[in-house]
């Protein structure tokens, strides 16, 4: 089975489609209309759609029997990571979760629910904006790190090298077992080894080269000075409320689905919502881990001025070397500062605040940007509390040359 690189996109975004809750015909129709080819020679069905979404191939499992299992009432036989996937593991068990919601009519249950109901909307618009917030964040800044799009090292193409040596003995395992055939995986044989070919010319091109195509730090540096402008200006809201309210109801529908896989919301005496659960998708929060891996993710907590409290912005999970790329990058906008506050390995000695607090201008009239907390060995996640610390970063303007 070879899949060219225009049918893998058309698979792949057929299933990003399904997952923002548009029905077989519904997608069908798109297909159609704009004259994408389909993969047979007729025109695109819902029947085709459902095929493709419920097609173990595309995440690279082979399913042996599938048919005459059908029609016996046995489960197929499943060999798993036999083929490359075309999409992750991840998307493809969002998209069965879906298409179980759908078949109880939880599409349009859903409708009512975010966009008729004023209070309902009220109730999740922070979450809302968050997710506006990142999405708009990943398109203008984040997608190279998400998208994998160049690679800075060869640990990666290692990874990769193995699978597809791991896959091509699976293969070969197979065919002597007698569980397929030669003919079916012998094209899939060939790519794999055409493939490794290329990935060990960029390996050896990394190695040579040494080349740094892009830093993730670069790019959070420049999103931040822009959100700070917007921020400073009282203009930061405002514009992801406007990007939320331009959006027609079918577009938040299919927003939210994108994100959020399910929420339950209870209703109270007075007829007000509380939000009491919340599921985020699989793929969604891959995301978020792998920006954690790359010292990108930022959280909000707590600031305490006087007696009220602020929240502020904190990245977690960045390394000492991170920390010195994202203020090199930002000493281009700003003369840039880093002190520590405090380490969390230190012993405990008495009461403990709950709250920093933080001087918004210091002494030297550097003003507060944001706080960072550094891990100085293992990233992995979750982190024990140990060896970390707990710093800030102070700019102040530059002086303008004469």
């Amino acid at each position: 089975m070879i899949i060219d690189e225009t049918t893998k996109d058309i698979i792949i975004r057929i299933f990003n489609m399904y997952l923002e809750g548009k029905s077989y015909q519904t997608i069908a129709n798109i297909l159609n209309m704009e004259q994408i080819p389909t993969l047979t020679k007729s025109k695109w069905k819902d029947a085709t759609i459902e095929k493709i979404i419920n097609n173990k191939i595309y995440m690279g499992d082979y399913e042996r029997y599938k048919r005459i299992g059908k029609q016996t009432g046995q489960e197929p036989v499943v060999y798993m990571n036999v083929v490359e996937p075309i999409i992750t593991r991840a998307m493809f068990e969002d998209v069965q979760a879906q298409k179980k919601k759908n078949q109880r009519a939880f599409c349009r249950d859903r409708v009512y629910l975010f966009m008729q109901k004023d209070k309902v909307e009220e109730t999740i618009m922070p979450i809302i904006m968050d997710l506006i917030e990142y999405d708009m964040t990943v398109k203008n800044y984040f997608y190279p790190v998400l998208a994998d799009k160049k690679e800075t090292n060869t640990k990666k193409l290692d990874k990769e090298i193995s699978l597809l040596e791991n896959k091509k003995n699976r293969i070969k395992e197979a065919y002597l077992q007698g569980i397929v055939e030669v003919g079916d995986f012998s094209n899939d044989y060939k790519v794999i080894e055409e493939k490794l070919n290329i990935l060990e010319q960029k390996r050896l091109e990394i190695i040579d080269e040494n080349k740094q195509t892009f830093s993730p730090q670069a790019l959070m540096a420049d999103r931040d000075v822009a959100k700070e402008k917007l921020i400073r200006s009282n203009q930061f809201k405002s514009m992801l409320m406007a990007e939320w309210e331009r959006k027609t109801k079918e577009e938040k529908q299919e927003f939210i689905s994108k994100f959020i896989e399910s929420i339950t919301l209870v209703k109270d005496k007075k007829g007000y919502f509380d939000l009491v659960n919340l599921k985020f998708r699989s793929s969604y929060l891959e995301q978020i881990f792998k920006l954690m891996e790359n010292g990108m993710f930022d959280v909000e907590i707590p600031f305490e001025k006087g007696k009220e409290i602020y929240p502020i912005t904190s990245t977690v999970m960045m390394d000492t070397k991170e920390l010195k790329e994202y203020m090199d990058k930002l000493s281009n906008y700003y003369e840039v500062s880093y002190y520590e506050l405090k380490r969390l390995d230190e012993p405990k000695k008495g009461y403990q605040k709950k709250y920093f607090t933080i001087d918004l201008v210091n002494d030297n009239g550097e003003k507060f940007f944001k706080l960072v907390e550094l891990v100085c060995d293992d990233k992995r996640f979750p982190t024990q509390k140990t060896n970390r610390i707990v710093g800030e970063i102070r700019v102040k303007e530059k002086e303008k040359v004469s």
